[in-house]
């Protein structure tokens, strides 16, 4: 099934459950972000106009705030991911027609996502000591859904855009595991 929604082309994507800020200052992301405020509608934010296929994130504004005349700040969610059959860049901002990326396979068990959870914490500690502006996540969300986890996991694993992409281009719920699960390995053992 194929849906339109507003899309915000920001150079990011966002994992389900992630929250995070946005500036907004140009002027036909500004009548977006207004539009979906006051019609309390979601959006998509992906990376660019120009590429079909790539995946891309629902988003649910959450808190709204005019930083100036010209300007926006918002707190989004992530609510679902889709992948880019089309867009459109001729109405006032772009439009954006998906269809669902749905997830396939078993996600990792119990066990393998405790172990990583761990693995997690010890390289954002390995990485705090070479720098890095950050702190060592607190898992609370105790869930039992296993994909959900993964996610959560996702989320609170610093990462680079590349990666982050990679895992997100994956509708496989184990290989994401593996490709976190590698990457961690590759920061723990430089």
């Amino acid at each position: 099934m194929l849906v339109e929604f507003p899309f915000f082309a920001a150079g990011i994507n966002y994992f389900p459950g992630e929250i995070s800020a946005l500036r907004v200052f140009e002027p036909r992301y500004l009548l977006l972000i207004g539009d979906s405020i006051i019609k309390s509608k979601n959006f998509l934010v992906g990376r660019n106009i120009e590429e079909f296929g790539q995946i891309v994130s629902e988003v649910e504004i959450l808190e709204h705030q005019d930083i100036s005349n010209a300007e926006q700040l918002i707190i989004i969610e992530c609510k679902n991911l889709y992948k880019v059959k089309s867009i459109s860049i001729d109405q006032e901002y772009p439009l954006c027609t998906v269809s669902e990326h749905n997830d396939v396979g078993l996600p990792p068990d119990v066990n393998e996502l405790e172990i990583l959870e761990k693995k997690i914490k010890k390289m954002t500690a390995k990485l705090i000591e070479q720098g890095l502006n950050t702190t060592i996540p607190k898992f609370v969300i105790d869930s039992d859904n296993r994909i959900n986890k993964l996610w959560e996991l996702c989320i609170y694993t610093p990462m680079d855009l590349e990666t982050k992409n990679y895992i997100l281009n994956q509708n496989d719920n184990f290989k994401r595991y593996e490709i976190l699960l590698n990457y961690v390995d590759s920061i723990l053992n430089t």
